[in-house]
Order: structure tokens, then C-alpha cells, then sequence
């Protein structure tokens, strides 16, 4: 058989796969905001200054730090509720989504008003008000974008987010060019929340069914607890390699790190982020979820890593042409970086798996251990040059998510505690 007809039948039968589809809708999405984003950064850069740069990263940065409370688990307990405790547990959400966005409300008021009162007369204490907008308008629609991921129909979720997308940075443009300054990069996120909800309530119309009553509070919780702490070591993880590479190798490092950290895994990174989005609620319909783990171990997974160990073997290449010859310095560390892609990728399926089966607790020890294995490297081998610090952390990486993977594709699924809530406790 031809080269040329076997890519065909593999496309075929990716065509026709329907977790293959999600993330094919759930990556284009991301490269459509990803252009967008480059070129609002173009007009950005001709018509606002440094200051005005500075004033709007301080607002979104706070804005970002508090937004990370919303991905808290509660969704993720809607997404994997059996048919016959869903609409119990979607009650609840509903009514804890309020309640914690509300308190998220608040507390971006209070960021506002002490930022106002530490930097007084820039403005900035009022952008970081004014996004606490954004939460009052979420819990409309989050237990619908709940629903629809749980029926994972990826399209209308990647649709609604690139329509979002696309009016924030054309509302970013316009704004910029009109003499907004630094409010033409904070206020297109509070104008373009109804686009989302809208999009969001019209793709998936859901409504409280009074009569299934409410799942419990506390078994929410017990699940919904672990899976935001989790997420906030895979935030921790993401940054503060930038703070020990600033702190143990200097200033000049952690440019060049952060660089090559964007270069070698920003667009790629993508993939990962699709592949999560489509990859849990997969899971949660599957029958047998280890099996279906198992299967994504030998497909969708080297797939996937494939196109980081591509872009490794160019950056050589590509770097000094795309970036500039001042930055080919940089070609052996993007390359270093990007081949650490696949282990991120691997680690976000263990972690899918242990939620998708209710073990939420042991997806936070999973992440614990992922963040101590990739930022370690950074404080043991300070004295031995960064490229050197760089490959060990992917080298530990790599090896902790490949046996961190078999170890649950041999594990049955009594070989996992589940802590899944079901209404009243039932």
C-alpha cells in the first residue's frame, strides 16, 4: 500500500472518530485565537506605550489570578454525573457557581479598591473593578457549557469561544486605535462575556428541574475540592519556573527561558489544552475508562506528540527565520523545551483519567508530584548552566508521566477510590 493511501485511511478514520473531530474543532479554535492574538499585538504595539502595557498587564494578571477559582471541579462533577444524578447535580452547581462567582465579584472589587489605593490615580484600580462584571454574567451559562461538554458537542464549545475571541481582539483593535489606551486591552474581556453566554445558553438550553432536588454540598466537594487544587499546581507549574530560573540564573535567563518557553511550547501547547477538553468527557461516557485511557496511549497521544518532537527537530531551523537571527542562541533550548510537550501531554491524560473516575484526590498527588519533579531540576542544577537544568526537568518529567501512565493503564477500575457526589447523599 502507497504512503499516499495510507495517510488517506488514517484521515478517513480520523474523520469519522468522534473524540478525533473534538479536538481537530478544539485546536483550530485555538490557532484562530492565536493569529488574533498576534495581530491585535501588532496594532497594540504601534499605538500604546510601555506604561499603558504595564497598567493593563497588572489589571488582566489579577483578573486571571482570581478566574482560576471558576475551574474549580464543580463542572467537572456535571460532566461525569451518571444520567440518573445529573440533573441533581447540575441543581447544585448552578446554585454553588452563583455563589462562588459572586464571592469572586467581590473579591475583584476589593483587588480594585486596594490596587486604586496603592497606585493611586492611573486608572488601574478601576479596570480591575470593572472586571468583576465578568463574574456576574458566568453563572447564567456555566452549567449549560457544562452540559454541552458533557455531550461533547466540541463544535458549538469551540465556535462560541472563537466568536468571543474574535470580537475581544477586533474590540481591542478598534478600541486601541480610538485613544483607549490601556482600557482597549481590559474592557473588551467584560464586553465580550455576553457574547459567550449567549452563544453558550442558545447552543444548549438547560433548565432547573425543581423535582430531581439537589446533590449534596459536601460530596461536590469532597470531588470538586481536589480537582481545583490540581489546577492551581498546573498554574504553579506554568509560572513559577519563570521565578526559580529569575532567581538562580538571572535576569538575562529567564528571557531567554521565557522566550524559548513560548517559542517551543506556546503554539503547541494548544494541542494539550485541546486534547484535555475532549479527552475528559470522552472518558466519562466511556464504559470502561481505563480501557479507553488505554487506547488513547497508543493513538491520539503519539499522535499528538508527534507534532513537538517535529517542532524540536526544526527549531534549528526555524527559530533564527521566524524570530531573527539575534535569538538563534535560543534554537537548542526551544528544542530542549518542546521535546518535554509529550510528558505534559501524557500527564494531562493520567490526570483526566483519575477524574473522569472520581478519584480527584489522587489527580491532586499526581499533579503534586509532576510540578516537584519539573521544577526541582531548577534549584539543584543552578550552578551548571540552564540548558543543563532545562534537560534534566524534561528528562524527569518524561520518565514520572510515563510510569505514572502505566501504572493506571494497569490499574483495573476497582483500583481507583472514587469520591463521586450523588444527590442526598444516595
Amino acid at each position: 500500500m502507497s504512503i499516499s493511501r495510507q495517510i488517506a485511511l488514517k484521515l478517513g478514520r480520523l474523520r469519522g472518530d468522534r473524540f478525533s473531530r473534538n479536538i481537530g474543532w478544539l485546536t483550530a479554535a485555538e490557532g484562530i485565537s492565536r493569529v488574533g492574538r498576534i495581530l491585535a499585538a501588532i496594532i497594540l504595539a504601534r499605538q500604546l506605550d510601555v506604561a499603558a502595557f504595564g497598567v493593563a498587564a497588572i489589571a488582566l494578571t489579577v483578573f486571571e489570578l482570581v478566574r482560576v477559582f471558576t475551574e474549580n471541579g464543580i463542572g467537572a462533577a456535571v460532566i461525569r454525573a451518571s444520567d440518573e444524578t445529573v440533573d441533581a447535580i447540575a441543581n447544585a452547581a448552578y446554585r454553588l457557581m452563583w455563589i462562588i462567582c459572586l464571592g469572586l465579584a467581590c473579591a475583584q472589587l476589593i483587588a480594585g479598591l486596594l490596587v486604586e489605593l496603592a497606585m493611586p490615580g492611573r486608572g488601574l484600580g478601576l479596570m480591575i473593578a470593572a472586571l468583576a462584571g465578568v463574574y456576574l454574567i458566568m453563572p447564567f451559562g456555566l452549567v449549560h457549557a457544562y452540559i454541552l461538554l458533557r455531550e461533547q458537542r466540541m463544535k458549538r464549545v469551540a465556535v462560541v469561544g472563537t466568536s468571543q475571541t474574535v470580537a475581544d481582539h477586533l474590540l481591542t483593535a478598534l478600541l486601541a486605535i480610538t485613544g483607549f489606551g490601556a482600557w482597549a486591552i481590559v474592557l473588551p474581556k467584560l464586553l465580550t462575556a455576553p457574547i459567550w453566554l449567549a452563544g453558550i445558553v442558545w447552543g444548549r438550553p438547560w433548565k432547573r428541574r425543581r423535582e430531581a432536588g439537589y446533590a449534596e454540598t459536601s460530596a461536590i466537594l469532597r470531588f470538586s475540592l481536589p480537582v481545583l487544587g490540581a489546577e492551581l499546581l498546573t498554574a504553579c507549574r506554568d509560572q513559577l519556573d519563570k521565578i526559580l530560573v529569575s532567581v538562580f540564573f538571572g535576569l538575562e535567563a529567564v528571557g531567554l527561558y521565557y522566550f524559548a518557553f513560548n517559542a517551543g511550547l506556546g503554539l503547541s501547547s494548544a494541542l494539550n489544552r485541546a486534547f484535555s477538553t475532549a479527552f475528559y468527557p470522552h472518558l466519562c461516557a466511556a464504559q470502561n475508562k481505563v480501557a479507553g485511557f488505554r487506547s488513547a496511549l497508543v493513538g491520539s497521544v503519539p499522535t499528538l506528540s508527534a507534532a513537538y518532537i517535529v517542532q524540536a527537530a526544526g527549531a534549528a531551523l526555524y527559530v533564527p527565520i521566524v524570530f531573527g537571527a539575534d535569538w538563534s542562541h535560543a534554537a537548542a533550548l526551544v528544542a530542549v523545551l518542546c521535546l518535554g510537550g509529550p510528558a505534559r501531554l501524557l500527564l494531562d491524560a493520567c490526570r483526566m483519567l483519575c477524574r473522569a473516575n472520581g478519584s480527584s484526590a489522587l489527580e491532586f498527588l499526581i499533579a503534586g508530584g509532576f510540578c516537584a519533579v519539573i521544577l526541582t531540576p531548577f534549584i539543584l542544577f543552578n550552578q551548571t548552566g540552564l540548558l543543563l537544568a532545562v534537560a534534566v526537568s524534561v528528562s524527569l518529567a518524561s520518565v514520572y508521566s510515563l510510569v505514572a501512565a502505566l501504572m493506571l493503564s494497569r490499574a483495573g477500575q476497582t483500583g481507583f477510590t472514587p469520591t463521586t457526589p450523588h444527590p442526598h447523599g444516595a
